[in-house]
């Protein structure tokens, strides 16, 4: 028997123990640890100035038709579309034609400003390309720096195309290749 009261002893000392195990335990809060890194994030936006001519396409291949040009600024220009003429003989003879839009560069990670520049894209007719602040300030296209802007805000530029008295009739088309870049 005393074999017996012994296991009987043995376990009701292992109860005891767990009981009392069990009630000094406290509680734990489980914690999860996170870890990432902030890259910085760039883009820019093309789009329709609400005074030009309404873009198609998407802000990364954006399209504007400025409609039917000629050196002597004659016709009704599409509307949103402006005109200035320069009279004289052959190329001292010519009329630009500029519509708005706007470049909206959008940062994060970066306390910026953003630089958007231009470059000439390889069109068939780059060399007649106009591109600046206003119509009035549209010169010939080249690469260069346009603007310095913080994040989410518009910057307007006028482009278009500078047609001379020597110009041959027909379809023309330009292409620019804006570029964002951050300090």
């Amino acid at each position: 028997m005393t074999i017996k009261n012994f296991t009987y002893s043995f376990a009701l000392l292992a109860l005891f123990a767990f009981a009392g195990t069990a009630s000094a335990q406290s509680a734990t809060v489980p914690r999860l640890r996170m870890d990432a890194t902030v890259a910085t994030a760039l883009q820019l936006n093309i789009s329709s100035h609400a005074s030009g001519v309404v873009g198609t396409g998407t802000s990364n291949d954006f399209v504007v038709n400025l409609g039917p040009v000629n050196a002597l600024g004659l016709g009704i220009p599409t509307t949103g579309v402006s005109v200035s003429v320069t009279p004289g003989a052959g190329v001292a003879g010519f009329a630009i034609y500029t519509t708005p839009i706007v470049l909206t560069p959008v940062f994060s990670g970066s306390a910026g400003p953003a630089t958007m520049a231009l470059t000439i894209g390889g069109g068939t007719n780059d060399a007649i390309a106009v591109e600046g602040d206003s119509n009035a300030l549209a010169t010939l296209a080249a690469a260069r720096v346009v603007a310095s802007s913080a994040s989410d805000v518009a910057n307007v530029r006028h482009v278009g195309f500078k047609i001379s008295k020597t110009e041959a009739a027909g379809a023309r088309t330009a292409l620019f290749l804006y570029t964002v870049t951050l300090p």
